[in-house]
């Protein structure tokens, strides 16, 4: 074990060691304060549980690999090997905390874990918000994601007793800027779906009408398969890891659902079946149960970054819409939520949580009214 340790027990009580029957046992290593307990008991016993006290410390530094001069570098490398080995994270999520701990270590990388100040963590945080690893200034959601990882990595190192309090937890995260999600004015919306349908030979458009008539999250459009359409609904098992292109499961448990079709949903793939089928003939392929719905101008799998991209060019442009992708689901949901129940938009969205249906439901006497007319009418009454 490298790092002096040492050990103190103060009474907290009583005018002697005699009265005392409540103690502080603290250690500390190369001088600085590394854990501390409470003890109730004479002073003798107080002694030999600070003895165990500090045994049990130094058989925790030895299996933790302490190291005095560690640098918040090596410790975030180390760190981010853990969530790799545990295989409890989506390959996705290891490569966005990957991308994180990169930034971090080149801002921070260089100061001792255990000399790691607050002043550190928010001239660290601003330096990223202001340029300091990409050359550009960042958005607040985007240093707040820092801010989320550089949280974990020193709780860790809290929870591996190599710190006595993380450095962290007296600093806020940067409020969100992200920009609030807005609801397509219904005729703009309806329109939309009508320009939309008239490019029904674009992979492109189908995509985006798949999100905008269901609800879909893009990563869960371009997962679907021909062997999805289950004729009068949609099986949403899947999505698609944006970075690796890799097939998973739903976001959650919930987000394996079956949605119900609307008859445009219907019509829509109905006449592109047969259109993309003829295209990827011509390709030398032929399209199965297992062909994606959305298919790239090779007839492979349409990556959702693909038709991100696809969107952002001719929503403003072709179509006159300002929104997000996720917007048009947002919108969908909106829509739903005037004639349906929280219960039936939780499933249909995916939500893990009912909770998720608070911003779209909101309250309607007359629709109340219904309801219980519906009750009525179904027990008789």
């Amino acid at each position: 074990m490298d790092g002096k340790l040492t050990l103190t027990v103060s009474r907290m009580e009583g005018t002697s060691n005699a009265k005392c029957r409540l103690w502080r046992l603290r250690l500390f290593v190369d001088g600085k304060p590394a854990k501390s307990k409470r003890f109730h008991g004479t002073y003798g016993q107080a002694k030999a549980a600070g003895d165990e006290f500090k045994a049990a410390y130094a058989e925790t530094m030895r299996l933790s690999g302490y190291d005095p001069d560690m640098t918040f570098a090596e410790y975030a490398a180390r760190w981010l090997q853990r969530r790799r080995d545990s295989g409890s994270f989506e390959n996705q999520t290891i490569r966005a905390n990957g991308a994180k701990v990169d930034g971090l270590r080149r801002v921070m990388g260089g100061v001792k874990l255990s000399e790691m100040k607050r002043a550190d963590v928010v001239d660290a945080l601003l330096g990223i918000k202001g340029g300091a690893i990409g050359g550009v200034e960042l958005m607040n959601s985007t240093v707040r994601g820092y801010h989320t990882v550089l949280k974990q990595i020193m709780d860790e190192a809290v929870r591996d007793e190599l710190i006595l309090k993380s450095p962290v937890d007296n600093v806020k995260p940067p409020k969100s800027d992200a920009r609030e999600k807005h609801a397509l004015p219904f005729d703009q919306y309806t329109k939309l779906i009508d320009d939309l349908t008239s490019m029904r030979g674009d992979a492109h458009a189908v995509g985006i009408l798949l999100i905008a008539l269901n609800g879909l999250r893009r990563s869960e459009a371009v997962a679907l398969e021909w062997d999805d359409d289950l004729g009068d609904g949609l099986a949403v098992f899947d999505s698609i890891e944006n970075m690796s292109g890799e097939k998973k499961k739903t976001k959650s448990p919930s987000g394996k659902r079956i949605v119900p079709m609307t008859a445009e949903t219907r019509k829509l793939l109905d006449e592109w079946k047969p259109m993309q089928a003829l295209m990827l003939r011509s390709r030398g392929i032929e399209q199965t149960p297992q062909t994606p719905l959305i298919t790239n101008i090779k007839g492979r799998r349409m990556a959702a970054d693909t038709l991100y991209r696809w969107w952002r060019k001719f929503g403003p442009t072709m179509f006159g819409v300002d929104c997000t992708i996720h917007e048009l689901r947002h919108t969908f949901l909106t829509y739903l939520a005037k004639d349906g129940d929280a219960f039936a938009l939780k499933r249909i969205a995916g939500w893990s949580k009912i909770s998720m249906a608070d911003t779209y439901m909101h309250a309607d006497d007359e629709a109340d009214r219904a309801a219980m007319r519906a009750f009525e009418d179904r027990i008789g009454r």
